[in-house]
């Protein structure tokens, strides 16, 4: 299983956040769901060995894990607008225990640490200066964590660390997080794993 989680510091945790608005009063959603459309879809298809955490952790009620499990998606789409919809229906029903929105969308109240542990085993750290993705031996079964347009904050790379997260750098330039992950899905496929 490949596994991806973003994290969204800003994005909106309002389950009527505004499907016209991503990019602004939705917290950066956006990068989000192009995020979770780069990891879950192929041209004709969605792969069915991936799963995506998005957690959310802007206002007004935070934190939010939105939970994507490839196999089980259904009207999940490459337009961001509808699958935005779906999220926000994974927001309506505030609880510690995940429960099914819709077929292969979970949401849940979870913390980063708490995020981790559903998602683990294994964590791989996609970083600017990290070991070169190229030349880095990766886990078949990992949780690839990255960021939306900020860092991950000093105690979510501390997490990471406690849990033994490989630090993998994709190239010379930062990227966006949904390039980032068509990266990391092209050198696995490559190799086959």
């Amino acid at each position: 299983m490949r596994r991806f989680l973003v994290v969204g510091h800003r994005a909106s945790t309002d389950p009527a956040f505004s499907l016209d608005d991503l990019a602004g009063t939705a917290g950066r959603m956006d990068i989000l769901l192009n995020a979770a459309n780069a990891a879950l879809l192929l041209a004709h298809g969605i792969r069915q060995d991936v799963e995506v955490g998005l957690l959310m952790l802007g206002p007004p009620s935070p934190p939010r894990l939105v939970r994507l499990v490839g196999v089980r998606l259904r009207s999940f789409q490459p337009d961001i607008r509808s699958n935005a919809a779906l999220i926000r229906r994974a927001l309506t029903d505030a609880s510690r225990v995940e429960h099914q929105a819709s077929p292969g969308i979970h949401g849940s109240i979870a913390t980063f640490e708490e995020a981790l542990d559903r998602l683990g085993p294994t964590f791989v750290y996609l970083k600017e200066g990290g070991k070169d993705i190229r030349q880095a031996g990766l886990p078949a079964d990992a949780t690839f964590v990255l960021s939306d347009n900020q860092d991950l904050t000093v105690e979510e790379e501390r997490s990471l660390t406690d849990r033994g997260a490989l630090q993998i750098g994709l190239g010379p330039f930062p990227l966006h997080a949904d390039h980032a992950i068509v990266i990391v899905h092209n050198e696995l496929d490559r190799r086959g794993t």
